[in-house]
């Protein structure tokens, strides 16, 4: 049984040609399935949560990275195949790494059902599919795989991938290898004012960030302080649905 979670954003007006033409063809696909509504005031994941509960097999989130988001979350270890249906003009990247066009395109990928099988990634036992960053200081302990630890020298901005695009920098960080890319960036003041990052980039399975002030990021719409923060990789643990056109 399908599932469509309809994000709050996509009430507005704007919208209503488009869903339509979405319902119109998800039901000459055969796919057609239950709608359900998220709500300022209604916990998404219990939402969703529910639903699965109640037999729903395959769940698609309709709106954007941030709906994706939230389905992922309330997916994770559910025996189910979640997928995206785009929506919006910003917030789509993961959409377009995951090679699914925007709006009713987005029902035809969702029909030819190529299901691939991503890692996610884990902050303090949550999930993410894409990125963490987290702003470290000169207290901050850094330890990856167990094996060797850093100490910034100064400021510095931590990222942590599970997946996405390749950039000038930093090549593209696949959600099939079985492994996070840490890449840890510290400011460097040149001659002249002039200022330069110096990057490094590394594999691994599991890092650890400790601080005695504590430390805070942002993720999946929630704030995370703690000691200790520990990123871990779960190997082939979500089912999503592709498109030809994918980034991995």
């Amino acid at each position: 049984m399908y599932c469509y979670i309809y994000d709050e954003f996509i009430r507005s007006p704007k919208f209503e040609r488009e869903l339509s033409l979405i319902e119109t063809r998800l039901t000459d696909l055969g796919i057609a399935g239950k709608i359900v509504h998220l709500a300022l005031f209604r916990d998404p994941k219990e939402l969703i949560k529910d639903e699965i509960a109640k037999g729903a097999k395959t769940v698609i989130a309709v709106g954007n990275d941030d709906t994706l988001r939230k389905v992922i979350s309330a997916a994770y270890g559910q025996k189910v195949t979640v997928g995206i249906i785009p929506l919006g003009k910003d917030n789509n990247l993961i959409a377009k790494m995951l090679g699914v066009p925007f709006g009713v395109a987005a029902c035809d990928v969702l029909s030819a059902r190529i299901v691939e099988e991503l890692d996610l990634g884990f902050v303090n036992k949550k999930v993410f599919l894409d990125e963490v960053s987290v702003k470290a200081n000169s207290e901050v302990k850094i330890e990856c795989d167990e094996s060797f630890s850093i100490t910034p020298s100064r400021n510095c901005l931590v990222i942590v991938r599970n997946f996405s695009l390749s950039s000038e920098d930093d090549p593209i960080s696949n959600p099939m290898d079985g492994r996070l890319d840490f890449i840890l960036s510290v400011p460097e003041r040149k001659l002249f004012g002039k200022k330069k990052n110096t990057t490094s980039f590394i594999p691994c399975k599991t890092l650890l960030i400790e601080a005695k002030e504590g430390i805070e990021l942002y993720i999946n719409g929630e704030n995370v302080k703690a000691e200790k923060i520990l990123f871990a990789v779960a190997p082939k643990s979500l089912k999503v649905i592709t498109g030809k056109e994918k980034y991995f």
